[in-house]
């Protein structure tokens, strides 16, 4: 179970002691009071707000980036070395949570978010999941602009203004060897000057879906 309430997130590469030094936890549990009231960020860390329904939310630190040719991979670390890989916003990878996908591939690189083809875009993703040691699991992913707020429930962190300011996207599973998963919402905005994914909602499998949000919030407009 990913840890609730986490603290830190660096901003350059540092020992993983350091990092998790910098941070506090408690397992996720039925207390819907969260530590962002007491609370202060660091501002010398980087920080991933991420919340499953029905628990308390949690903040990860940014322990490394990883180069990679198709974007560089962002490795987010919780006090007890829980861990999400997030790549252009996708989760690439996890360990420790109750569904893992431990590998995540793409034959070929996504679609970028800023091109908005309103016929939308296809790409292959292929991942190992466990419990269960599911094997090789090989998914067709569409990704397709979502014009206005999309049909989700935001959370606290997130007020329906700051949200009509970002562009929506929706991805859906069109063909995959297990089990079809929910559709997954992400949003484009413009951090400290720089064009990401500022928040998503990520199913790892039928019914066990995370929202994820880069902390605090401090998107512009684009």
């Amino acid at each position: 179970m990913l840890t609730a309430q986490l603290y830190g997130c660096a901003q350059t590469s540092a020992p993983l002691t350091e990092i998790l030094a910098a941070v506090a936890s408690e397992k996720f549990g039925t207390a819907s009071a969260a530590p962002f009231a007491t609370h202060k960020p660091n501002p010398a860390y980087n920080y991933l707000r991420v919340e499953l329904e029905g628990h308390a939310p949690a903040l990860l630190v940014l322990g490394y980036v990883d180069p990679h040719p198709q974007g560089d991979i962002e490795v987010w670390y919780s006090a007890q070395q829980e861990v999400i890989k997030t790549q252009n916003g996708r989760i690439v990878g996890t360990a420790g949570l109750e569904v893992d996908w431990r590998t995540v591939q793409f034959p070929s690189s996504p679609p970028a978010w800023p091109a908005r083809d309103s016929q939308g875009a296809t790409y292959q993703r292929r991942r190992d999941e466990m419990p269960g040691h599911h094997y090789g699991i090989t998914e067709q992913v569409m990704l397709q602009p979502w014009q206005g707020m999309p049909p989700i429930h935001l959370p606290i962190s997130l007020s329906e203004g700051q949200a009509r300011t970002y562009v929506w996207f929706r991805e859906s599973t069109l063909k995959t060897t297990a089990e079809s998963l929910p559709p997954a919402w992400f949003a484009w905005g413009v951090r400290n000057g720089i064009s990401t994914v500022v928040y998503s909602e990520q199913c790892l499998s039928s019914n066990f879906c995370l929202k994820l949000q880069r902390w605090p919030v401090q998107e512009g407009a684009l």
